[in-house]
């Protein structure tokens, strides 16, 4: 069975090519297109690993990812953003496993998520 990953990102195009990229790459991709919707997305659908944005509209990565582990949700998490790591909120480091500064390369994104998933699965 195909890992499931879930690309929450409000960027369109962003959203297209990542889905695109990972799809070749043999995953099933649902996307969302805020935190909100990636939040409906999780709670409906069994997801094997999350790639959020953290800047959206409705709702952040950072509060989307805060509600799905309150809720005992622990896909592990890549949070994909411009802004440095640094200044991320200081809670946010213990609720995703990965940070990647945009713009990120795509074969990047797959092999960190390949790496994630292989350590979750105890490859």
């Amino acid at each position: 069975m195909m890992p499931r990953i879930l690309v929450v990102e409000d960027e369109a195009m962003l959203l297209m090519l990542a889905s695109i990229a990972l799809e070749d790459y043999g995953y099933e991709v649902l996307t969302a297109a805020n935190g909100m919707k990636g939040l409906e997305v999780a709670r409906s659908q069994h997801i094997d690993l999350i790639v959020t944005d953290f800047m959206m509209p409705e709702m952040d990565g950072i509060a989307m990812l805060d509600a799905l582990r309150s809720e005992g949700n622990i896909s592990p998490a890549i949070v994909t953003t411009a802004i440095p790591e640094s200044q991320l909120p200081q809670a946010g480091d213990e609720l995703f496993n990965l940070y990647i500064s945009k713009p990120y390369n795509e074969d990047v994104l797959a092999q960190s998520i390949d790496d994630m998933l292989s350590l979750r699965d105890g490859d």
